[in-house]
């Protein structure tokens, strides 16, 4: 037997000679093999070890010996791409009828308003292999695309899934039907869909037409079709929004009553800033088309909380339920929301924090007991009316000081809206969208819906609307005044008064660092002389700190104080101490590194330049900046970290020497270790108290003798939202800080690193946990460069009293 592959492409594959294959023309390979088994293992190991765009591009013929001999060319007139030969050969049985092999599963979508009630069954498709084996959908769909028979396979699952919906599904509960575009776009597929559910006896309102992620479609044609759906009834859903082709000009142009958001999207977003953006963006784009949005691919508790967290209603995905042949799939509860497990954007606001806690009444109460209350709070507009704690309505002054009803219900309207109290700023943001009109207070509620107080929507507004505008002049790396705002905020200063203190602060050879290091170790650099200085300085009256942009910095004082040049010494002696960890071993050893140019630049040194106007009124901002450049070149010539201050002639101060700052490092290691005694369990909160009394670290966590963790992350209570819960049985064996305290028995510090969980720089603790003379375990933890910072300017004011 002998198997021909033509291949034009640029990249052939280096296995083909390794298979046996020879080239016999340009672009014609041939393999030989000894009898048909040996010819489908052959194409096997191709099929499994080309890739697949090779393949895609690969025609194939097969043939006996004798007739390969006939001519090369007339046996290639009849070859077939690879993949549909591979297919037609190996997978015979998916050319004849495919409704004996086809297996609909389906699974619930549920409501998360109503305590995760089954909403609707989306219908999937799985094949069964001859073999027994059961493809999944993807994998049916990729052969049958194979074959050119994708359309068969799906117009099959459409009607055996119909045929389900008819016998097995109730009434009342919609079914999502997968339906490729190329089935949809012909007027055939309509005209036979609405006759299959005419005979089924179907309501069309109960299908929704779910349109897959499949190939590219015109969009306004995909539209077309979806719009003459819907004027026969059926409702339209969008698949894999986030994903695939399914992006913005195909939500732009089909007008969907469900948005189905995609796992890749949804998974894991309460730990990835770009995923919860990308996902507010989403819902907020459908909120104002009017669609429904569900969010697929939850799997963790995690998930589920956060989407909720969104004002996402509706839900899919393994955490509730697998695909399944039943039609009444038993669903998991919503999981408990959990402070410790729930997530929410950094920027979140508590309402709690802009609540009044008015007056509530328990509907039992009588008209004179509400009466007493309004007379003892003159100022009282109405009162909550509660049962059994939460609230079912309000009644206002004028009604129970006036009417003649006999009971409180007589008098009780219903509130204008209830507010879960961890409701997250962009499902606020929509809520008062879609409420335009002024209305009473809305109440926000416990978990437990137990009533907590009101909140009127004006203050929300006004709270939103002073975010964005303090957020958006922001620096995003710092989190300090920047760009036209500081601008603005210094012109001001200086119009007011021409003397103030102006301190340029920028570190010493940075773009060298940066290039030697990398742009991730030099955010980590700005980021940590960012902390020290808002440590130092922030605060205080009529004192600005602001970042200018890449590593300069700005300090705006009234006058320059008597101890500010210790102040920014005392910050050089900090930064150099921090400043270590981000350095490798070998540069630290010789104090300086080298760039490829053979240069050697100092560690961590910083200049500063302090305009105090003594050599003449400042009369503007860029006035400041060219006598700031002209300091900080008398300190560039001095090695080390400097302080020059204006004046005739400038006055210069070198840091001298460093007072043993990485002290910061052993005293964490030692409140680490006081771990050890805290009621370690389970319970997620366990140490909730005790990080009150050691609140730089964010996390600490448990691993076994063999490197596996034992309990559940503890997470220190401020982290709850920014961190992830979990974690039990995972294995970290492989884990530096594990294998570094496993073998040798001492403490672990790491790099400064980049946390995927929280998007911040952090170091890694750990210490050994011992049973006897053994080590036991190891207690780990995370602390960011913020707690750092402090820690290291906790231990310099402890050293500085020690002296004094």
């Amino acid at each position: 037997m002998c198997l021909f592959l033509k291949y034009d492409g640029p990249y052939v594959p280096s296995l083909w000679p390794i298979l046996g294959g020879r080239q016999v023309d340009r672009h014609v390979w041939r393999f030989d093999a000894a009898d048909n088994a040996a010819l489908d293992q052959l194409m096997e190991n191709l099929a499994a070890e080309t890739n697949r765009e090779t393949l895609k591009e690969t025609l194939a013929v097969h043939c006996d010996q004798s007739e390969a001999s006939l001519g090369l060319v007339p046996t290639l007139q009849l070859a077939l791409p690879f993949n549909t030969l591979y297919a037609r050969r190996l997978h015979a049985w998916m050319l004849g009828d495919l409704r004996p092999h086809v297996r609909m599963h389906f699974q619930p979508l549920v409501d998360m308003t109503q305590d995760g009630q089954v909403f609707a069954l989306e219908a999937l498709c799985r094949l069964e292999h001859p073999q027994g084996r059961l493809l999944s959908g993807a994998e049916a769909f990729h052969l049958a695309g194979q074959l050119g028979r994708e359309a068969d396979l799906d117009l099959e699952c459409q009607f055996m899934a119909l045929e389900a919906k008819a016998n097995r599904i109730p009434a009342g509960t919609p079914l999502f039907l997968n339906v490729l575009p190329q089935n949809m776009l012909h007027s055939q597929w309509t005209q036979r869909m609405v006759e299959h559910l005419n005979r089924l006896g179907i309501d069309r309102r109960e299908v929704v037409i779910e349109v897959v992620e499949s190939e590219r479609v015109d969009p306004n044609v995909l539209a077309d079709s979806c719009e003459a759906l819907r004027t026969l009834g059926f409702r339209i859903a969008l698949d894999d929004m986030g994903a695939g082709f399914n992006g913005l000009s195909t939500l732009a142009a089909v007008r969907a009553d469900f948005i189905k958001v995609d796992r890749s999207i949804v998974h894991g977003a309460q730990g990835s800033r770009v995923r919860s953006v990308l996902l507010e963006a989403i819902v907020s784009m459908a909120q104002r088309l009017g669609a429904t949005v569900i969010a697929e691919g939850l799997e963790r508790p995690e998930d589920v909380n956060f989407v909720r967290d969104m004002g996402i209603s509706y839900a899919q995905g393994f955490y509730f339920a697998q695909p399944q042949l039943l039609t009444e799939p038993e669903v998991a509860p919503l999981p408990r929301q959990d402070d410790s497990c729930r997530s929410r954007p950094r920027d979140r606001f508590q309402l709690t924090d802009l609540m009044d806690p008015w007056q509530s009444i328990d509907l039992r109460a009588s008209v004179p007991e509400a009466r007493q209350i309004f007379q003892e709070a003159p100022s009282l507009p109405l009162a909550i009316v509660t049962d059994q704690g939460q609230p079912i309505g309000l009644v206002r002054r004028g009604k129970v000081l006036s009417a003649a009803a006999r009971t409180l219900g007589k008098l009780c309207e219903p509130v204008a809206r209830n507010l879960p109290h961890r409701l997250t700023t962009p499902a606020l943001a929509r809520i008062l969208y879609h409420d335009r009109k002024d209305s009473d207070p809305w109440v926000v509620t416990s978990n437990e819906g137990q009533y907590l107080g009101v909140i009127h929507p004006m203050t929300l507004i006004a709270q939103m609307l002073a975010r964005r505008e303090n957020g958006s002049n922001l620096h995003p790396l710092s989190h300090l005044p920047t760009g036209p705002s500081l601008r603005h905020t210094l012109e001001s200063r200086l119009a007011e008064n021409q003397t103030v203190c102006l301190v340029y602060i920028d570190l010493d050879h940075f773009k060298a660092y940066n290039d030697r290091y990398g742009f991730i170790r030099g955010d980590a650099m700005i980021r940590t002389l960012a902390e020290l200085l808002r440590h130092t300085f922030v605060g205080r009256p009529e004192c600005l700190l602001g970042h200018i942009g890449g590593d300069d910095f700005i300090l705006v004082m009234e006058s320059m104080g008597p101890g500010l040049t210790d102040e920014l010494l005392s910050i050089m002696e900090q930064f150099q101490a921090l400043a270590s960890h981000l350095y490798d071993h070998e540069d630290i050893a010789r104090g300086h590194f080298l760039t490829d140019d053979g240069l050697a630049h100092p560690i961590a040194s910083i200049s500063v330049a302090v305009v105090n106007a003594s050599t003449g009124r400042l009369a503007n901002a860029v006035a400041a900046a060219e006598r700031a450049a002209a300091l900080k070149k008398v300190g560039k010539v001095e090695q080390g970290s400097v302080i020059v201050v204006e004046g005739v002639p400038p006055a210069m101060i070198k840091q001298q020497h460093n007072h043993g700052l990485g002290l910061w490092k052993e005293n964490a290691i030692a409140a680490l270790a006081d771990f050890i005694g805290a009621p370690r369990s389970r319970d997620p909160h366990a140490l909730d108290a005790w990080f009150r009394s050691y609140p730089f670290f964010e996390m600490v966590f448990e691993l076994d003798g063999a490197g596996v963790q034992r309990y559940p992350n503890w997470i220190n209570p401020d982290m709850y939202g920014r961190i992830k819960a979990g974690g039990v049985g995972v294995d970290r064996s492989e884990q530096p800080y594990f294998a570094h305290v496993a073998e040798g028995g001492q403490p672990y510090v790491s790099e400064i690193y980049l946390s995927s969980a929280t998007e911040d720089f952090c170091i890694t603790l750990a210490v050994p946990l011992r049973e006897g003379s053994v080590i036991d375990g190891v207690l780990v933890a995370d602390i960011n460069i913020s707690s750092m910072a402090s820690l290291t300017r906790r231990f310099h004011l402890d050293h500085e009293a020690q002296a004094a």
